[in-house]
């Protein structure tokens, strides 16, 4: 899915970063912080007045060094900024006016802005030197790409065109601010999924009768990110809201039947796996889903429902992660099911090293869920490629969990199906799930653990 990038004014308004939020939750990719002239003071009182967890999704263009006291992971270069800054920045990006500057400062940047590719809406007289015939040239050669963002003139009407000259991305000013706000945020971004086919994300778990978690959790949260969600169901669970009272797996046969069928006819970008309630069942998937290698899966070990009963006995957990945790492109246990794995952790220090600890011993990513630990600010950490990488989220207060496991491995999964990076795929999905279970906090469906409200809009 090719990513929106929003810039701000130039000027500070009131009410400004409600208006940014509100872009962000309406699924805008990056929001730019362009303020021209503007003091650090003013920069940082705006950033401030953002949400914490929205923040990673913030670039500067000026006063780069409040990307350590603020949580900034972006920072923007143009041609003022002949030297980049020594701060070790997570994501970087860069202007360029021509296609030989895109050649040369590509690779190292995260992503760069090409412009003006249309003629400019916001800045009069500035008129685009770039015909279609050579940015599609461009692109046949490699130079416009996914790492290539337009910007200039970019408006509601043009964006099919920028997704059908190549780039990865498109950067919009002034339309945006033109417009009424959320509305027209939630319009942009539906547009763009509706300009692409949607990646297909294969969930393969328990059934959950009362909605709330499993196969219809996932099915939610696949659909809610823009995806096409498949499912073969591993068990039938009775539960509801109060727990679960009994599990009946499915027939192995049946399940690799499924496998073949969904696989033969759907592109499948990646496959969720949930609950494992035996060892024949764990054979039909090892079955249905090795035969795919080049299909990321993500595997979330359930152990315990949410009411705390136990959904997978210690042999079963086991011979589900000497089997199976080495073929998934991620594994999320919580802390708990890390304990049961022998890496007990109770502090953010030994979740890294737990996190680094299990992804060396079953070579893969771990993403180790903190959500457990006591405090105010909740703590998940990944091992991907070596490296360790934490995420923060506000603990909110709700009984109203059900299912936030399921819903976390499946935005994963609907990420990495539409080409995220793992890292950005778990950022991404944070970002949702966070937002899911906000909406759904004060929600009555049942008397006991309710579920997130996935459509939060």
């Amino acid at each position: 899915m090719m990513d929106l990038i929003v810039i701000t004014r130039p000027d500070f308004f009131e009410g400004e970063a409600k208006a940014i939020t509100m872009l962000l939750d309406a699924g805008i990719r990056y929001v730019h912080v362009r303020k021209p002239g503007a003091t650090r003071a003013q920069v940082a009182n705006l950033i401030k007045a953002i949400p914490d967890f929205y923040r990673g999704r913030l670039t500067l263009h000026d006063h780069f060094d409040l990307t350590a006291d603020l949580g900034v992971w972006g920072i923007h270069l143009n041609s003022h900024s002949l030297i980049p800054p020594t701060l070790d920045f997570i994501r970087v990006s860069r202007s360029c006016h021509t296609l030989e500057e895109v050649k040369r400062y590509k690779d190292s940047c995260t992503y760069v802005f090409l412009s003006p590719i249309f003629d400019s809406i916001s800045k009069a007289g500035y008129r685009s030197a770039f015909s279609p015939d050579t940015l599609r040239d461009a692109a046949i050669s490699g130079i416009i790409d996914s790492k290539v963002v337009a910007l200039g003139g970019v408006c509601l009407d043009r964006i099919r065109t920028v997704r059908d000259l190549g780039f990865g991305g498109a950067a919009l000013l002034g339309d945006v601010w033109s417009h009424e706000g959320q509305a027209f945020a939630y319009h942009l971004v539906d547009l763009l999924r509706e300009s692409f086919d949607p990646p297909v994300v294969l969930a393969v778990a328990g059934s959950d009768c009362s909605g709330g978690a499993g196969i219809q959790a996932d099915i939610k949260a696949i659909s809610a990110l823009g995806g096409y969600a498949a499912a073969v169901p591993t068990a039938i669970t009775v539960q509801n809201t109060r727990g679960v009272k009994a599990v009946y797996p499915c027939d192995g046969e049946a399940i690799v039947q499924q496998f073949k069928a969904v696989m033969k006819d759907l592109d499948v970008g990646a496959i969720k796996i949930g609950m494992i309630p035996n060892s024949d069942v764990l054979d039909a998937i090892i079955r249905g889903s090795f035969i795919h290698p080049s299909v990321p899966i993500v595997c979330d070990p359930v152990m315990l429902s949410t009411s705390r009963r136990r959904l997978m006995p210690d042999a079963l957990m086991d011979e589900v992660s000497s089997r199976l945790f080495p073929g998934c492109a991620l594994v999320t246990p919580n802390l708990d099911e890390a304990a049961r794995l022998g890496h007990r952790a109770r502090t953010p220090d030994e979740m890294d090293k737990a996190a680094l600890d299990l992804a060396n011993e079953y070579g893969t990513s771990i993403l180790l869920k903190g959500g457990h630990l006591r405090g105010d600010t909740m703590i998940d950490v990944l091992c991907h490629e070596g490296e360790l990488y934490r995420f923060y989220a506000p603990r909110i207060a709700t009984h109203n969990l059900h299912g936030t496991g399921c819903t976390l491995s499946s935005a994963i999964a609907t990420g990495l199906a539409r080409g995220e990076t793992v890292y950005d795929a778990v950022a991404h999905a944070k970002d949702y799930v966070t937002r899911s279970i906000l909406a759904g906090r004060n929600l009555a469906f049942g008397h006991g653990n309710g579920p997130l409200w996935h459509f939060f809009r």
